[in-house]
């Protein structure tokens, strides 16, 4: 499973909601496709160095702050989807609103009478600032882990790293493959028992990986986010934004087609308790406490 986030996961962040795409395919078919990528890339003038972002690409439509022609933009793009249409891979995507938890900060900020950006400051320094990316990429897990048990199966989970903020990927790795992090009896704990024994390993990759996975679902979170709620950088030419929301809807289209239960699950606050009711009791501490 190669995953992948769009939007802006840091609560202290600007931006209400933001998602995490986790697509699934067969090891051998993903070296293959990685392979077709790579040669798709050069018979369109784009550069194979590292991995195509789609913001970059098929919305900014630049690469490295340089300018691409339409025309190469739209070949690749319907070469590339004519790739994916005739591969088989299946899609888990979450999604969440931040403005329930941003109004609880908001709160705190009035009641001690200080800004937003020092709240923010105090929960970075307690490591929490970053909290809402780690309970969505735990439940990511746990699905995937489900998944291969019903597949009978065994696999691997590859991200994009993040950096400085890896740590969030990691720990909800290690606790989605902890049962006693979930209450006996409960589904969340039949599956950290299957991803324990069905998830062999997590790998962070970076920006040179030139991974068709993490390629295709950074192409997927990049498409849904901005149809479910309207382009995070508007233009002011017709022209081109008619040229994006085309692209955004065949997108979303394959997407549909490859949901895993055919739908986009939105995690509220009582779906989050679920899955980590500890790190939302700790957010809600240390407003709390401020």
């Amino acid at each position: 499973m190669f995953f992948d986030e769009s939007g802006k996961s840091k609560i202290v962040d600007i931006g209400n909601h933001f998602l995490l795409c986790g697509l699934v395919i067969n090891k051998d078919l993903h070296m293959a496709l990685s392979s077709y990528m790579i040669s798709l890339k050069n018979k369109s003038g784009i550069s194979v160095s590292k991995n195509i972002h789609a913001f970059d690409l098929f919305e900014n439509e630049k690469i490295n702050g340089k300018r691409i022609k339409i025309s190469k933009i739209d070949t690749f793009f319907e070469r590339l989807l004519r790739l994916v249409e005739g591969s088989d891979f299946e899609c888990f995507v979450l999604l969440i609103d931040k403005k329930p938890y941003i109004k609880k900060m908001e709160k705190a900020s009035r009641r001690k009478n200080v800004s937003l950006g020092a709240i923010g400051k105090y929960l970075k320094r307690n490591q929490a600032h970053d909290f809402l990316y780690e309970i969505l990429a735990k439940k990511l897990f746990l699905r995937f882990g489900n998944f291969l048990y019903a597949e009978d199966s065994v696999g691997e989970i590859v991200a994009e790293s993040r950096r400085w903020d890896d740590h969030a990927t990691l720990s909800a790795f290690v606790s989605a493959t902890q049962e006693t992090k979930f209450l006996p009896g409960t589904i969340h704990r039949k599956w950290s028992e299957q991803s324990f024994n069905r998830i062999h390993g997590l790998t962070f990759e970076n920006k040179k990986g030139l991974s068709f996975g993490l390629e295709l679902a950074d192409l997927f979170a990049w498409a849904h986010l901005n149809i479910a709620f309207g382009l995070a950088h508007p233009t002011s030419s017709m022209t081109k934004k008619r040229r994006i929301e085309k692209r955004l809807a065949r997108v979303e289209n394959l997407l549909k087609d490859s949901l895993k239960k055919k739908k986009i699950e939105i995690m509220t606050l009582g779906k989050i308790k679920t899955v980590a009711k500890d790190r939302v009791s700790k957010f809600t501490k240390l407003l709390k406490d401020y």
